[in-house]
Order: C-alpha cells, then sequence, then structure tokens
C-alpha cells in the first residue's frame, strides 16, 4: 500500500480492565464501529478491556485493527481476537512512540496510569509541535473534572487546552470530531 493509499488511523486509549458488563465497554465498542464506519483504522494496545471493546467494535463493522503490543504485558495473555495487525514491541517506550507517533487522531476513554500516561505524551508531542496536528479527544463527562483540575496558575498553562478536547457526551463529540478525521 502506497502511503497516498493509507487510511488515518485513531489511537484508542483506555483501560484493560473495562469489563464487557460495563456501561462503558458498549460505548467503546460503539466508538469502534463508527470509526470503522467512517473508513478509520483502529489503533489500540491490542489486550483486553477498552481496547478489546474498540477492536471489536472496529472489526464488527469491517475496519482494520491495529494492535501494539509489549513484552512487558505478554503475561496479560494474547492479543485480542479483533486485532488484524499486530505491532510487537520490545519496550514500553517503543510502544508508546508507536502508537503516538502512527496516529492521526486519538480517543481517551476511561482508564487509568498507562492512558494517562498515553494522554500526557500526545498531548506534549502536540503542544511543542513534535508530531503533526491532531485530535485529541477525552470521551465521556468524567474527563471534564480532570482537566478542570489541572488548568490554572501553576498546573497546565490555559494555551496548551487548545490541543485537547474534552468530548462530553460520547455520542455527540464523537460524531463532530470523526466526521473531521474520515475528510482529512
Amino acid at each position: 500500500m502506497s502511503a497516498s493509499d493509507r487510511r488515518p488511523v485513531v489511537a484508542v486509549f483506555g483501560s484493560s480492565t473495562l469489563r464487557e458488563d460495563e456501561p462503558a465497554y458498549a460505548e467503546v465498542r460503539e466508538l469502534g464501529a463508527e470509526l470503522a464506519a467512517r473508513g478509520l483504522a483502529v489503533m489500540t494496545g491490542g489486550y483486553d478491556g477498552a481496547m478489546a471493546a474498540a477492536s471489536r467494535g472496529a472489526n464488527e463493522a469491517g475496519g482494520h485493527v491495529i494492535g501494539v503490543t509489549v513484552d512487558l504485558f505478554e503475561k496479560r495473555g494474547p492479543v485480542n481476537p479483533w486485532v488484524h495487525e499486530r505491532v510487537h514491541t520490545p519496550t514500553i517506550y517503543a510502544r508508546l512512540d508507536h502508537l503516538v507517533r502512527e496516529a492521526d487522531a486519538f480517543v481517551a476513554v476511561t482508564g487509568s496510569i498507562g492512558t494517562l500516561t498515553e494522554i500526557f505524551i500526545a498531548w506534549t508531542m502536540l503542544a511543542v509541535s513534535a508530531r503533526p496536528t491532531a485530535p485529541l479527544v477525552l470521551m465521556g463527562a468524567h474527563w471534564r473534572e480532570w482537566i478542570e483540575l489541572h488548568r490554572g496558575p501553576g498546573f497546565i498553562p490555559a494555551h496548551l487546552f487548545r490541543h485537547v478536547d474534552g468530548g462530553g457526551h460520547a455520542g455527540r463529540g464523537r460524531r463532530a470530531w470523526s466526521a473531521g478525521i474520515a475528510a482529512r
């Protein structure tokens, strides 16, 4: 495939502990399906939880799914069954680099310190122009309070928030930005 034939890739960051019976799993699965329906590839960390939900949704909608795995997490089990293309990395740093470098957009869903690490690395690279401009969407109302806690003197300067969309309601925010990514 030539560079001109490459479909845009959306990295979805999220918890490996999200369970299928939790409401957020269905939202992330729907996100994966919507991205695939718009012709976007979905790239995740390749394991369970939110990564599996996004992968599953994209796969079920006929999309391409990339799983970026790492030696450190091999004990978690195999790559999720919805991944079409596995990119295995030797270190967590190589994994983070690949996720941030190869994505055309980022969506963070519910997560823990790994998700926060991915957000901050993507945000930093966008803020210092170390990579091309890309949407960074924090999907879900739970991110609003988190963003507000980081604003203000002694924290993250206001001008850096131009790189982050607090998303709010999963469906409305997701549809608005995914239409823009598909049009690129």
